[in-house]
């Protein structure tokens, strides 16, 4: 015996078309919006994924960050710089020991710098430790330590007349790099003109900052917190969760839009 399904109401299948078609403009509208908005996030979430899962091949954990603003923006103190300008040149030495001419690392300089000279055409960085003579490419022509007598540490260097002198405590001593001779300065003799620390010119110390000088942050730090939105503080936390609302919405929208589309529906 054949039971016949009782055909459908015209009236109710027409409703319901209704309001699928209302919906799809709705879901269509705010698709499109919300692919707009979440894109800038997702690009950004996408390529910091991407270069995270490379972090070994990129050495990313062992790259310094050297861009000024970026240190000062995680509070990372920036390292302070004893320069002194030499023959039209900056010799400059930083908290690791590090010698810098102008804008380049030339050396280690034992002990922390203390002042720079010309002799004989020579560029002469005085380091608590020890004397370093520097041709005007920055190449390292001797390097004058206790070994050699040189009274240390030293503190000063400066010229007095045709010469050099050294200070050590409370002596001052004239240096003869000839002979290496260290002669302390009697007490009528006119007391060196030792030469002055000044603050490094800004585009060099900017270029310095950015390419010479290393910091405890590693660019892997910087990329885990743009790919959590941290480095924006909470907003940025806040904004990264907004955007994984939104593609979440961009699915189920999506997914909406094929299911009910015109083809579906025939």
């Amino acid at each position: 015996m054949n039971v016949h399904q009782p055909a459908p109401d015209p009236k109710v299948h027409l409703a319901r078309k209704i309001r699928r078609n209302r919906l799809r403009p709705f879901f269509w509208r705010w698709h499109k919006r919300a692919g707009l908005a979440a894109a800038l996030i997702v690009l950004l979430v996408a390529i910091t994924g991407i270069a995270l899962n490379h972090t070994s091949e990129l050495q990313l954990g062992k790259a310094s960050v050297r861009q000024a603003w970026l240190l000062e923006h995680y509070g990372v103190e920036l390292p302070s710089l004893r320069s002194y300008k030499v023959n039209g040149h900056w010799l400059s030495g930083d908290d690791s020991n590090y010698l810098y001419m102008d804008a380049h690392q030339v050396a280690y300089c034992n002990g922390r710098l203390v002042g720079g000279a010309l002799n004989e055409g020579l560029l002469v960085a005085a380091c608590e430790q020890e004397l370093l003579l520097l041709t005007d490419d920055g190449e390292v022509v001797e390097r004058l330590g206790a070994t050699y007598g040189l009274p240390v540490p030293l503190s000063a260097i400066g010229t007095c007349g045709e010469s050099l002198c050294v200070q050590s405590g409370q002596s001052w001593l004239q240096a003869d790099f000839q002979q290496l001779v260290w002669t302390p300065l009697a007490a009528q003799q006119l007391l060196p003109q030792p030469g002055a620390e000044s603050p490094l010119p800004a585009d060099i110390r900017a270029r310095l900052l950015s390419e010479q000088i290393g910091s405890p942050l590693s660019w892997e730090r910087v990329l885990l917190d743009l790919h959590s939105g941290r480095i924006f503080g909470t907003g940025g936390v806040l904004i990264v969760d907004a955007a994984a609302i939104l593609l979440v919405f961009l699915a189920f929208s999506g997914f909406w839009l094929w299911y009910r589309g015109p083809k579906r529906d025939r």
